[in-house]
């Protein structure tokens, strides 16, 4: 630190240090060139590795000790903001709001809280203080006012209701933590009402839709015909059903066991766990879709066979039977956008289906055919049946009707 100005320090996050076998913390600061520091610490808390598992491949972190660490964490940086107050009489955070969010993104990604592919989302959102009054105002300062006047100016700039919404919630949890550590005496997003997100009705697939989809598949065996009636029949992801793989199908149960998922972040796709708990989920299935399996699964025996290769239960479904690459989402996307384009499908809402409008359709007919949100939610892999009736309300709208004109055909039995 170069004469009594004091540093914009970072919250600063903990990481594991696995040669030293420590929990190990870090500060960043910007210095008064503009240049990016950092400052790291050895903390006397232990760290352990993660767990992998031999055969599903599922990473499960061990972060014990990390609350300890982070404790170490904050005695330290409190000690380092002492230090700075003493010689420059700076009492309050100084960090600017950008500087903030990013070194809080940095944190949630570090300790195993979020996936990169959100990592990489939540910083697309804060890169909209670049430039602006609010992302250059110090952490410690920030008025309601400025965070009205911000979210006002995005909307005017042609911001979707959306993304307003996301970068809302995304430095309102940032300053929730900043609260939390005590690097603010108060949250001004407590004074501050969130913006309303628009509701966008589901373009989702009508009966006959369903069935001229159907008709024009050509095999049900290749895989791109394997995933669109994966998540017309399980209303599964599309990046879960690239990431599928014939370990985690019992075909003598009926069951598919989500574990896994092909996430983007810095531009290219990795295997990883469900973003979410509940996201990781078992889902029965039936008969029309177990033949569909089993033609998929002769299909690849057959390749692999040809080609004088054992089978193994690691291959992904959809994937590419020989080498045993996956098949990309976008790729998968791609291809869906081509078939939409020759079958000539639309949706309930006049628009060219999404891959992932097989999703909202297995949801839609789902609930209208009357199986309990509850059960729909599960298989979803939303976190709770609220999200659920929120997202599919019209569909339980529906559902209800019909549900209501069958008990008052019951009740009404034996009236003149």
């Amino acid at each position: 630190m170069e004469g009594t100005m004091p540093r914009n320090l970072s919250n600063g996050f903990v990481f594991k240090d696995e040669r030293s076998g420590h929990w190990r913390a870090a500060i960043n600061w910007q210095d008064e060139d503009g240049r990016q520091r950092r400052m790291t610490r050895s903390t006397p808390v232990a760290c352990y590795p993660d767990r992998v598992s031999r055969k599903t491949g599922k990473v499960t972190r061990d972060n014990r000790g990390k609350g300890a660490a982070e404790d170490f964490l904050r005695e330290w940086r409190d000690e380092e903001v002492r230090k700075d107050e003493e010689l420059s009489g700076t009492v309050s955070c100084e960090t600017p709001v950008y500087r903030y969010v990013l070194d809080y993104i940095d944190l949630k990604e570090s300790t195993g809280n979020i996936l990169a592919s959100t990592a990489d989302g939540y910083r697309w959102y804060a890169k909209h203080l670049l430039g602006t009054e609010l992302g250059k105002t110090p952490v410690g300062q920030v008025t309601a006012r400025q965070i009205q006047e911000f979210e006002r100016d995005m909307v005017q700039d042609g911001y979707g209701g959306n993304t307003v919404s996301h970068t809302h919630v995304l430095l309102k949890t940032a300053f929730i933590r900043a609260r939390k550590l005590g690097d603010i005496p108060s949250n001004p997003f407590d004074l501050v009402d969130a913006p309303k997100r628009p509701t966008k009705p589901i373009n989702s697939l009508d009966t006959q839709s369903v069935r001229q989809l159907n008709q024009t598949l050509g095999s049900v065996a290749d895989p791109f015909s394997t995933a669109v009636l994966l998540a017309l029949m399980t209303g599964m992801r599309q990046g879960e059903i690239c990431a599928l793989r014939w370990q985690d199908v019992d075909r003598v149960s009926r069951k598919i066991r989500v574990s896994h998922a092909l996430t983007r972040a810095s531009g290219t796709f990795a295997l990883s766990t469900p973003k979410t708990r509940s996201s990781a989920r078992t889902i029965p299935y039936g008969d029309e879709l177990a033949r569909v399996l089993e033609a998929r699964a002769r299909a690849m025996h057959g390749e692999r066979e040809s080609m004088g290769l054992d089978w193994d239960e690691g291959l992904f479904v959809v994937g590419n039977a020989v080498n045993g690459a996956w098949k990309s989402p976008m790729a998968l996307g791609q291809e869906w956008r081509a078939f939409v384009r020759v079958a000539k499908l639309v949706g309930s809402q006049g628009e060219a289906p999404r891959f992932h409008d097989l999703r909202h359709t297995f949801a839609t007919m789902a609930i209208g055919s009357g199986v309990d949100v509850k059960t729909v939610s599960a298989i979803l892999g939303h976190s709770n049946a609220a999200m659920t009736l929120n997202v599919y309300a019209d569909a339980l709208a529906d559902s209800k009707k019909v549900s209501m004109d069958l008990m008052g055909r019951i009740m009404s039995a034996g009236l003149s």
